[in-house]
């Protein structure tokens, strides 16, 4: 079995608890892990014993260890949880997603704000969640918003001091005005947090006695308002699906599972009493203390700490607790009884998840195995599509996005701002594929199995051509739609979309439900979404540079709007004046000098 290419003497390694750290040949960090003995646990990959596939991966790649020693096992804990966030390395199980969950944000200021986000990293802010169905939420959100209304300005709008249309329609009490007294607009705020509290009673006695007091003075205006609120909240709270499940205030259980050869985590999470999501990771590879980690990870990101947690289905350290607290600044309690319901909750979430999960997994082989097929090599794991996008002739950028197993790999995603090329394609991909084989190179990027572009023959045969004067050797495809097929003859079953595969002279026609079509536009698609907004991103930072200033009466501002709004308006091919305009916010005027300008631009350019 693999020992790593380096020797340390493990004499000289400390016996107390910390953090070691692998580093390949440029001194990147490359696996993270944590230890009670740290040369106890270092000695096991520097002897001969059996390893998994990922560890001894791993240890090709290793030039080097570092270690660091803490005081105690809570220290390392929260080390280690530190440093893969930070150094994010490339062999440890690294949960990008994990801050991605939404969240309800009430602001902290003097007229809150109800906010939905993915972000909790406002210490001053009260959030709300993890919610997993985002639809779910948004309408949770609107619905409250309905019920309670709130300011959505922006703190610059509101010291503006005047009303806007938010106000006229009333969804929004006016606070810039001072519409609404502060009192008054804070126990709207505390009927939310009570709500979220699901302490719904609580609020509509709330609201009842407001309700009462306004009729007793008279005020049936306002006291009808209240009523409204009342009914409103009652149909809102009986569409949340959430199920009364335990009595518990709040806690997140952790499952972990191993199901028909797939390991995963379910996760449940329950707030006041009641079920707000349920979500399933699943693993490729497993590592050593796999629920541990997936936990400092999951609340090394949300920041975000329940009163109770719950974990099954492994063995974890009892440590966990300390350091969960530490991290959190107060008591986080490790619930071991009086949770077989959720248990059981999470096993048969764990049983349907895993079943949907196997049977995208074989349609995604199926779909790699086609894949290597049409382009006869054994296999194709990872693939990427590459993108050349400009505005107008400026900003050019090309970009490769990547799919991994069938899935996309965000980790894998590359930007290359194009530096002498203009607006030729062909020397934009020339640049492209240079610095992408250099950085194959050099150990920053990974060749691909396979390389999709956009275009047909001619631009398949330019990315090849450029590909080879970089040294990378990988097949290449591409895609594209016919104009020469009779719409008539493929209307119900083929796609206009055709396949190039090099010295080939007839493309590859394929269904238009095909799994491997779907496949292929998703990558396509998602390479044009990922380039468009880096092109615009430059655009915006160098306003100024655009030729569309050109224009007269566009300003800087006018522009910037223009663009937010309509990034890929060089490129697009459905513009009207209306279009612009519209989406624009400008004058029609205005409008239809843009439209002049860029058909002029698009002619010239023939």
């Amino acid at each position: 079995m693999s020992k790593p290419k380096f020797q340390i003497n493990l004499s000289d390694i400390s016996q107390k608890p910390g953090v070691y750290m692998f580093m390949d040949a440029k001194g990147r960090v490359i696996y993270v892990g944590k230890a009670k003995n740290l040369r106890n646990r270092l000695s096991s990959y520097f002897n001969a014993g059996v390893k998994t596939i990922k560890t001894e991966k791993m240890l090709t790649h290793a030039s080097n260890v570092k270690t660091i020693v803490t005081e105690n096992e809570v220290e390392a804990f929260l080390l280690e949880a530190n440093l893969i966030k930070t150094e994010m390395p490339k062999y440890n199980i690294l949960l990008k997603d994990s801050k991605g969950y939404p969240y309800v944000k009430l602001t902290n200021e003097e007229y809150p704000r109800l906010i939905f986000t993915r972000q909790t990293n406002d210490e001053e802010a009260t959030y709300f969640g993890p919610f997993v169905n985002v639809g779910d939420l948004k309408h949770i959100i609107e619905m409250l918003l309905h019920t309670f209304p709130l300011r959505t300005c922006s703190s610059y709008r509101l010291k503006e001091g005047k009303i806007c249309l938010k106000y006229q329609i009333k969804k929004c009490p006016g606070p810039c005005e001072n519409l609404i007294s502060h009192e008054d607009y804070m126990k709207t705020v505390k009927s939310i947090k009570e709500f979220f509290k699901g302490n719904i009673d609580e609020v509509k006695d709330i609201l009842t006695k407001q309700m009462k007091a306004y009729a007793s003075n008279l005020a049936f205006e306002e006291a009808g308002k209240i009523r409204d609120r009342i009914l409103s909240l009652d149909k809102l709270f009986s569409k949340q699906s959430v199920s009364n499940i335990s009595d518990e205030r709040n806690i997140d259980v952790f499952y972990k599972h191993s199901i028909s050869g797939v390991t995963g985590i379910t996760q449940i999470f329950v707030r006041s009493g009641k079920m707000i999501g349920v979500s399933t990771h699943f693993f490729d590879s497993i590592e050593d203390e796999l629920l541990e980690r997936f936990i400092m990870q999951f609340y090394s990101n949300t920041r975000q700490f329940p009163e109770y947690i719950a974990l099954a289905g492994d063995e974890y350290d009892e440590t966990i607790e300390e350091a969960l607290t530490a991290m959190a600044g107060k008591k986080v309690h490790i619930r071991k009884r009086g949770i077989q319901g959720l248990i059981d909750l999470a096993k048969n979430n764990a049983e349907l998840q895993t079943e949907s999960y196997l049977q995208k997994v074989g349609e995604r082989k199926d779909v790699s195995k086609r894949l290597a097929d049409m382009i006869k090599v054994e296999q194709v794991s990872r693939v990427e599509c590459i993108d050349i996008s400009h505005l107008g002739g400026n900003f050019t950028v090309g970009v490769s996005v990547a799919a991994a197993n069938g899935e996309l790999a965000k980790q894998y995603y590359r930007k290359y701002k194009i530096k002498t090329a203009g607006n030729d394609d062909f020397q934009s991909m020339c640049e492209l594929f240079l610095r992408k084989g250099e950085n194959i190179a050099e150990g920053s990027e990974e060749q691909a199995d396979l390389y999709i572009i956009d275009g047909g023959l001619g631009q398949l045969n330019s990315a090849v051509k450029a590909a080879e004067l970089s040294g990378i050797t990988a097949p290449f495809i591409s895609i594209s739609k016919s104009r020469s097929l009779r719409p008539q003859k493929h209307e119900f079953e083929n796609t206009i979309e055709q396949i190039h595969i090099p010295n080939r002279k007839n493309p590859v026609i394929m269904k238009k439900n095909d799994p491997l079509l779907h496949f292929i536009q998703h990558l396509r698609d998602e390479s044009h979404r990922f380039a468009i907004t880096y092109s615009r991103s430059l655009a915006l930072k160098n306003i100024t540079k655009s030729p569309l200033l050109q224009i007269e009466g566009m300003g800087e501002k006018r522009l910037k709007q223009l663009l937010t709004a309509i990034p890929d308006i060089h490129t697009r091919k459905d513009l009207t004046v209306n279009i612009i305009k519209d989406y624009g916010k400008i004058p029609e005027e205005l409008a239809e000098k843009v439209l002049k300008f860029l058909e002029e631009e698009k002619s010239a350019n023939k």
